[in-house]
């Protein structure tokens, strides 16, 4: 089975429920330090867009829950726009 890990610089859609999904992205991440496996990502909303930060194991989580996937840049700019 494929795990996915969270990445500087991709794209992913979280499935709140059946009907609402959101996209994010990942825009930077601590390895090492006070902040290791902190990420922060950039919500996409239909309303507004903001910051928000995460750690890996909540990302791991959602990955198990089969919650979240990785998309296209395209598709991330379908939900921005």
């Amino acid at each position: 089975m494929f795990k996915l890990k969270i990445k500087v610089g991709h794209y992913y859609e979280y499935k709140l429920n059946e009907d609402r999904k959101i996209a994010f992205s990942v825009l930077y991440g601590f390895e090492r330090g006070k902040n290791k496996d902190v990420y922060t990502l950039m919500i996409y909303t239909d309303t507004n867009n903001f910051e928000f930060p995460i750690e890996e194991d909540l990302f791991d989580k959602w990955v198990k829950e089969e919650r979240v996937r990785e998309i296209t840049s395209d598709k991330a700019l379908v939900y921005a726009l």
